[in-house]
Parts: structure tokens; sequence; C-alpha cells
């Protein structure tokens, strides 16, 4: 623990480095740590922390056990070349054949610039944060603990479904994915480094980067570079808590004083805005070769000998596989042009056909317009490159537009081709990324024109989709959130509010729009959320894929049908949102116009648009594009959510509660400090525990089995010990006389208890022998946690709450005793009442044993409204009506609990009164919905079981696996239809319009985690 004096200086200072906002949980730790038998108050009266902090994160000490500087973390400065701008003439060429001349002779020349192989004026940036990629390799490969579980042989999985003739495959982990296995044949197939015989292995390499702002007021931003290793398993990697991300680089932007240095070149004239993008990419780039150093090029082609944390030395080869980032990030890593003429990073579509996805065309051209390595494209990289540094043409001139336009290419030398040599193409690692092409892309475009549409039909009919919103229940701990007031205005959301909204759009939207265009909105949501649901898929396979591939095909058509047909019968204009978001950037571009415009050239500019502008739903977007590559990259990676950007959002938590204990000067270097000083505390926290020292928030491997969970994974469910809250039966039926319902309760509640214990007393079987409860008494319990299997083999749990609305069921029912009327699944559905159990003394016995069961009421499927796959409808049920019989509630085993699912009312079918009598104490007031949905897209393991494909749930699945198109469906269909979008906006540009990129913040800064939330839901909305 050097350089902390003792051991209760260490326990101090462990205490500020957990957490940054102290809570009055951390008060209740702090009173802990006070009153610990190994803590001595007198021990920090003289101890300097802030020092000691200095210490900590430097490294610099010569008596420190450890020897790794700033936990490796460098500063550098990175020197671009910005073209002159000037163009040869004989006099310019005379004086520099000259210049070369004196030179040769070694006579002094005035002004020669100095050898150096960056061309153009020198531009230096200081600042750039970054650690060296090899070093951070050993260090996590050799003294992190959660390498001691990293997988060094790659797998592929296989899985054969009861029924099928021949095992498929089977995609999760990336050590699972054929990328990583194909590539460890390789390294096993190539020629041994010379005189070693160490067992080689990968280090399979995940990056992330995305800018964030990180002040409440102000711009000020953190752009940084996040490591992965999917070594480790996803579900590991993707808890905030695990502390997975490995901070490699903290990127700097271009300063505003460039525009002072190309000045200073060029005569007074100020850059240009493509000079300065250009420079933005030189930078960018120039920061990446810093980290692509020579001995990360070496280290890919002769690997790194480690001793690994298993107790093995082997020779470990860096390989990247995946790189995460948004759509403008991709294109500046890729070197291609933002929205430009060929506008995606893996094949040469152009935007005029971007939405033909999932067409029989599309595919096509992915296949064969797939575009070139950066390797083939650095040829023309570098002719334009001759031309702008020395032919003194501009970056956006014509001359260079010919070299490059065709491919939208741009003059910038990409920093990862170093590694093209060694068979790397950075184009094939950027993967897909869902968070922002679908649920802030697609998605919401979809729903947001689907607001316009209801605003035509007055704003009574937009408040009742809020108000219906507003009654959906939650679901889970954080999977199905309560709605805001208002989702219409979609005010500070999320990418997880727009993925609620999805999931729970199609009881909301129901009736909203005449009968005639409800069916085609009802259609596109119901496979809008088929597709995400697939495609958000924890565990794929060789069928769930095919599915995928087939549903990819579907939504293009309809979202094609909907904006051809559908959107055409309305007139829609901005909604207030959008409305007010314009004005806001009219307001700023009108306050930097230059201020030597004359007033007069700005009235002459025309009149602005009164009022909101017509608007429409523009289909010609990239991120629609994007959508035809997930199947392709499942199967190439794994599934989507090892790489997706939404484990990289929470960690720019962490970056955040950094910067918000910096006083913001020179903030990036801090947080850096910050950074080193965290990773060593938890350094030695991690020898302390190991040594058998208690160290709150670090809990040994041994320990976490047996701490994950609520109950033992073995128990099926739990329900409380306590009798304290009990029923008496007698009075009971006494209190609620005249209720038919509760006076059916005892007699149900016997015949339940004979059927379930008659198997092991006989005597019961004989219903003249009375079921004889020990005092009458029933006990009563609030909860229950069901355990249960999900589809990717993960051990998951719901928690039954009847009061808190949680209490819808799914009762597992043998098919062979499903009637014919109910759909073809092995469950009914049923609503919690109540969780009890009592104590029953069975004939012959001396000893009461104990029983649970749960009470009930029952639902019935609808009948009149077909469901499923191929109708495109979620299954409608009701309550069974109440009878003499008493089948409308009833007893069941919690045993026979599958598992927790979400039902929303049927809001346009109103609510009844004719399910229950007059006189009950469960008539809820206004009475039952008439219907229920069953929300089958509430999570995926809910999800699945009704796809029939999941790995993990054997039996309790659906008996057969969908289909979702139909026979004869036509993939060209609509193909090419040019939609009136209604917008204004161009299909390509060189740099993207401030309108999106103001756009993308405000819908990014819903992000931002309120007071509630919980690092830990990122496992619950996976």
């Amino acid at each position: 623990i050097f350089p902390f004096p003792n051991l209760s200086s260490w326990r101090f200072s462990w205490h500020y480095t957990n957490g940054y906002k102290k809570t009055q949980a951390d008060r209740d730790a702090m009173k802990t740590l006070i009153g610990r038998p190994d803590f001595e108050p007198s021990d920090i009266q003289s101890t300097d922390f802030r020092k000691l902090d200095a210490l900590v994160a430097s490294g610099v000490c010569d008596e420190a056990p450890w020897s790794n500087v700033r936990e490796g973390w460098r500063t550098s400065s990175v020197t671009i070349g910005v073209p002159t701008g000037k163009r040869a003439t004989q006099a310019s060429r005379r004086d520099a054949a000259a210049t070369a001349r004196r030179i040769n002779r070694h006579e002094p020349a005035a002004d020669t610039p100095p050898v150096h192989a960056i061309p153009g004026h020198h531009f230096t940036v200081p600042g750039f944060h970054h650690k060296s990629l090899c070093a951070e390799i050993v260090k996590t490969f050799s003294t992190d603990p959660a390498a001691s579980d990293f997988v060094y042989d790659p797998y592929l999985v296989e899985h054969q479904t009861p029924g099928s003739p021949s095992p498929g495959h089977v995609y999760g982990e990336l050590y699972n994915s054929p990328a990583w296995v194909q590539e460890d044949l390789r390294l096993q197939n190539s020629a041994p480094e010379p005189g070693c015989n160490l067992p080689r292995a990968i280090a399979a390499l995940m990056f992330w980067s995305d800018a964030t702002v990180v002040s409440q007021f102000g711009n000020q931003k953190v752009w940084p570079a996040y490591m992965y290793f999917g070594n480790q398993s996803k579900y590991a990697r993707a808890r905030p808590t695990a502390r997975a991300a490995h901070h490699v680089a903290y990127f700097t932007t271009l300063p505003d004083h460039i525009q002072d240095f190309v000045r200073a070149q060029n005569g007074g004239k100020s850059a240009s805005a493509p000079l300065v993008t250009h420079c933005r990419r030189e930078l960018f780039h120039g920061q990446w070769e810093c980290m692509l150093d020579d001995e990360f090029v070496h280290a890919y082609e002769h690997g790194i000998v480690i001793d690994c944390m298993d107790g093995v030395r082997r020779r470990i080869y860096p390989r990247i596989f995946t790189y995460s980032a948004d759509y403008p990030e991709k294109m500046l890593i890729a070197t291609l042009r933002d929205k430009g003429r060929c506008p995606c990073p893996h094949c040469l579509v152009e935007f005029s056909t971007v939405d033909n996805l999932g067409t029989s065309t599309d595919r096509e051209n992915r296949r064969i317009h797939a575009r070139e390595g950066i390797s083939e494209q650095s040829a023309r990289v570098q002719s334009a490159r001759e031309v702008i540094y020395n032919d003194g043409y501009v970056v956006n001139s014509e001359r260079v537009e010919e070299l490059l336009r065709e491919y939208s290419l741009v003059p910038t030398k990409n920093a990862f081709s170093r590694l093209a040599p060694l068979g790397f193409n950075i184009q094939d690692a950027l993967v897909v990324d869902q968070l922002h092409e679908f649920e802030l892309g697609v998605w919401k475009a979809v729903f947001t024109h689907l607001v316009r549409i209801l605003e035509t039909q007055g704003p009574d009919v937009v408040n009742e989709l809020n108000k219906r919103f507003r009654e959906v229940p939650s679901f889970a701990w954080t999977t199905i959130r309560k709605f805001a007031d208002n989702v219409c205005e979609m005010k500070r959301m999320a990418a997880r509010d727009f993925e609620d909204i999805l999931q729970c759009i199609m009881p909301c939207f129901e009736g909203l729009l005449p009968e005639v265009h409800n069916d085609a909105v009802m259609t596109l949501l119901f496979v809008s959320a088929y597709w995400h649901a697939l495609a958000k898929m924890r565990m794929h396979t060789d069928t769930s894929l095919a599915l995928l591939d087939d549903t990819t095909s579907l939504l293009g058509h309809h979202l094609r049908q909907f904006a051809a047909v559908t959107c055409a019968q309305f007139e829609t204009r901005e909604t207030q949102g959008e409305y007010d978001a314009r004005k806001r950037a009219e307001a700023r571009r009108a306050s930097a116009q230059v201020a030597s415009a004359s007033s007069s050239a700005r009235t002459g500019a025309g009149e602005p648009v009164v009022g909101r502008r017509p608007r429409g739903l523009n289909l010609k977007i990239i991120k629609l594009h994007f959508l035809g590559y997930y199947p392709k990259c499942v199967r190439k990676t794994g599934t989507t959510d090892s790489y997706t950007t939404q484990t990289g959002e929470h960690e720019h938590r962490r970056v955040k509660a950094r910067w918000e204990r910096t006083n913001g000067v020179q903030g990036g270097s801090q947080v850096v400090n910050i950074d080193a000083r965290e990773s060593r505390m938890h350094a030695m926290a991690y020898e302390l525990s190991d040594l058998g020292l208690e160290v709150p928030g670090i809990t040994r491997q041994c320990e976490t089995d047996s701490s994950s969970s609520f109950i033992p994974p073995e128990q099926h469910h739990h329900i409380g010990v306590t009798d304290k809250n009990y029923v008496d039966l007698r009075l009971w039926q006494t209190e609620h006389c005249g209720d038919v319902i509760t006076e059916s309760f005892v007699p149900l509640l016997k015949e339940h208890l004979r059927l379930r214990l008659q198997d092991a007393f006989p005597a019961l079987a004989n219903t003249d022998i009375p079921v004889a409860v020990n005092h009458e008494r029933i006990y009563r319990h609030a909860t229950t946690q069901i355990n249960y299997t999900s589809y990717d083999l993960q051990r998951e749990q719901d928690i039954i709450h009847p009061s808190m609305g949680k209490a819808d069921v799914l009762v597992y029912t043998p098919l062979e005793d499903v009637s014919s009327t109910s759909p073809s699944y092995p469950w009914h559905y049923a609503r919690v009442l109540g969780i009890y159990h009592c104590n029953v003394l069975p004939p012959g016995e001396i000893a009461p044993i104990r029983v649970e069961f749960v009470y009930v009421r029952w639902f019935e499927p609808d009948g009149t409204t077909p469901s499923g796959s191929q109708t495109r409808r979620l299954e409608r049920i009701r309550f069974v009506p109440w009878t003499n019989s008493g089948d409308a509630f009833g007893f069941i085993d919690p045993s026979h609990i599958i598992r927790a699912c979400h039902l929303i009312p049927a809001f346009a079918h109103k609510r009844t009164a004719e399910y229950l009598p007059p006189h009950t104490q469960y008539r809820e007031d206004g009475g039952d919905w008439k219907y229920y949905y069953v929300n089958r897209f509430v999570d995926r393991d809910m999800f699945v079981r009704y796809l029939g494909c999941g790995v993990g749930h054997l039996d309790l699945r659906a008996p057969t696996i969908e289909r979702i198109l139909h026979d004869g469906f036509d993939r060209d269909a609509l193909a090419g239809h040019d939609n009136d979008v209604n917008d204004s906006r161009p299909m390509y540009t060189d740099i993207p319009e401030e309108d999106e990129q103001m756009e993308m913040a405000e819908a990014e800064a819903g992000d931002e985690p309120g007071p509630d939330d919980d690092l830990e839901e990122s496992l619950a909305t996976l």
C-alpha cells in the first residue's frame, strides 16, 4: 500500500475513491470504517492525503514497489500539416531549386524549412493524453484479476434443436465467433518465432470512442477512447462496476487558434470550412498514429511474451476485432466523407438507393460493390495529397474532387493503414451500432412522424396517446419504466426511452387513426419491434439469424409502404419540439454571422418561413441502409450486445463523474491523474483482498457466485418464512359475507391442497377425509422471487409483487392439457392476487408440513382476433368471466410459475363490468379492462419464448419456430419509390449540417444519468 504510511490511511483514502457523490449510504460506510478494529483514527492525523494522491497518480517515487509512471499515461504533442493553398509557379519552382542547391553546398539559406515527413505548414497541438497499447495489454493480462477468467482458445458452439436433422451454429461471445476462430487458425498455422515454443494466443481488442459533454453549463467536452478485451465474457464486460473499460486515450480537438495560424500563413485570409474539416481529420489520425506506434506494429506481427494470470507464459498477439462508434466518427475513422456520394463505410451504395433495404438489388449491390480496403484506396488518397500539398490546390478543389468524389474518399492518410500489410482493414472492424442507427435513428424518425400524423387529427388524439402511455404498467426493475407525462414531446429522452416506447406502443396507438391507416401502422409497429428484438438478442442461432434476415426485408418493405401510401394521406408539419429546435439553430446562425456583413445583404437572403414547416418521413438516410448489415455482422463477430455503443455510453458516466472532481483548468490532465490514482488504488485493494483483508466493494471470485442472487439458483422460487401476517379463514369469510368469490376461497383452497398432497399421502384421495389446515390460518407474503434460465443460458430472476402492480405471470401448462381454443404455447396467463403458505397436518402425521401456494385470477385467449408473426399482431387475452363453477379464480403451486409477463390494457376497447359479480372486493373502479395485450417484446427472453428457438428454454417455449414472411413475399415491392419527404436537407454534403448535429446532440443529451439511475441498469436492458 505504499506510499500510505499505514492501513488506516489507505482505508480512509479508499473510502474517498469509492464514489463521486457522497450519499447516506456513504455516510453509513464512513461510520463502519471508523468503527473497524483495524482502523486507528490517530494514524491519519498527520497524513497529507493531497501529497499521497499526487504520489499515487504520478508514480514518480524511488521507493515505490511499482514503477508504472502515471499508470502508463503519456502526454504527447501532435503535429499536422496545414496545406499552403498556393500553387507552384515558375518563380516558386526556381526559388525551390535554388534553395535545394544551396542546401547541397551546405550554404545557409534564409527561412529554410526543417526536414520533416509531414508536408505543409506544421501546426502542433499539445496535450494528447494516451497510453501505450502494448503496456496496457501486458499489464492487464499479467496483473488484472479479471484476466484470470480470460479465454485464450476460441471455439465454436453448436446446438441441435429437437427434430432438426443437424446442429447449427450458436453466436454470442466474441471468442465463439468465426472471426476469432479463423484468425486463431491463421496464427497457429503460421511459422513460430525463431527459438520460441511458447503457446500462442490472441488479445482480442475492441475499441470504442466518442466525444461527450462533461460540463453542466458550457460546451466543455472530453473525447475518450476505451479499449475492451474480447477475451473477457461480454456479461462481465457490460457491467460498469466491472471496470472492464481501459481508458487508453483522451483525444484532443482542433484548437480555435488554428484560424490565427492559417491567417498568419495566408496573408490574413481565414481558413475555409473544408480546410478546418481536413485539419480535424489529420489531427485525429495523427493521434492514432501515436498509439499505433512501432512497438504495437511489432507486437501485432511478432507478439509479446506475457506471464498470464492463469500461471501460463504465452506469446500474445494483439488483434483488433471491433471499433464501435456513431456514424460521423465511423466515417472519420475510415477516412471517408461524412454523408458523401457513397455514405457507407462497407459498400459503394449511393444516397439515392439507401432506402432499398432488403431488396434483391440491395443485397446484390452490397456483395458486388463492397469497398476496397484501405491499402487499395491509398493510391488515390496519395495522389490527392500531392495535388494539395505539392501543387497548392485547396482541399475541396475540382482537381481533388475528381480523384476522390467517386468513392467519397478524403485526402487524409489513415493511421490504421500501418496494419494493412499485416492483413488488417479498419473498415471491417467498424461494427453496427443499434443504439444510434435504430433506436435514435430509424425508430426515432418513424415515431416522430407518427406524432406529426397524430397532430393532424387534433390535439385530443396526441393527448390520448400520452394518457395511454402513462397507464402502461412498469416491468421488472428497469426493463420498462414509468413513462413521462408527455411522451410525444420527446424531451430529454435517451435511447432506452425510445426502446421502451417501441416495446409498448402497439396497444397505445391502436385506434387513434382511421381503420384503413390503423392497420398499416400497427403492422409497421409490430415488424419494427420484431426486428429490434431479433437484432438485440444476446444469443443467436442459424435459425434466428435467418429470421432476422427475413425480417430485415420485411421491415424495408413496410417502411417504404408506410412512406408511399400512409404518409401521403396526411399533410404533416414540424412538431412543436422540432420547431423550437429549428428556431434555436436559426438564432445561433444569426449571432454567428460575420460582423462586417451588411444588413441589406442579410435582408436580401429571403424571408424565413413563418410557423411550422411541412415535414415528411425521409427514408433516404444512411442509418436505414446499415440495418442490412446486422445478420452479417452477427455471423462474423457475435451478437450486438458484445460491441454495442451502449457499453461505452455507460462508461461516459465515469468520465463525467471524474470531471466533477476537477476545477476545469486543464481538466483533461486532472481526469488522467484521477484515472491513474483509481487504477493504482484498485490494484492495492485487490492485493489486500488476496491477503485476506476485507475491502468494501471488492469481492473475491470464490464469493461472487454465492452472493450474486437473492436466492440460491438451484431453487425455483423463494417465499418468506415469517408467520406474522396471518389470515384466519373463519373470520375472513365472515367479514366478507355476501362476496361469492370470497365464499369460494376456502373450498377451492382445500381442493387445491388435497390435489397437491394426495400423491405423498394417498389417504387424501378419499374426499371424506378433510384437509386439516393448522389453526385454520394461512400466512400472507408480499413478494416471491422466481428463478429461471434465460434463452442465452443465464440465471435470471423475476420478483412477483402484487401490491406494486407486478403480478402477471406465465403458468406452466403441458401442451396436451391446453384446450383447443388456446394458443399453442405451454403456458396460461394469470394475475397473482395473493402469495401464501399454510401448515397442513396430513392424515396419520403428528407434525404439520408447510405448503406454499398462490391465489390467481385466470386469463383466457380472446379467440376473436388472430395473433402472431404471420398476422403481425400481439396476442389478445381477457379475464375469464365469473361463473358459479369458479373457473375465474384458483390456486397454483408457485413452482409452476415460469416467469413474470407484461400485460398492457387494450386501451381502444375501454373497460367492462361484465367479468365479475356486482359485489366483490376484487372489482376495480370503473371495471376491468375488456382486453389485454401480451407484450411479447418486453424483453428478449420473453420474445424468444414465442420465437421457439431459445437454447436455454428447453420445453418452456413455443413448440414450433415462427416464420415472419408469407409465402410469395416480394422483396422488391416498392423498391426505388421516391417518397416525398418535404424536406429541404441535401441528400449528401461534405460537412454534417448544423441542424442535424444540434438535434443529435440534444437527443444524446438525454443519456445524462438522473439522480436515481443505477449503474447496473445495463444488465436489465441488454
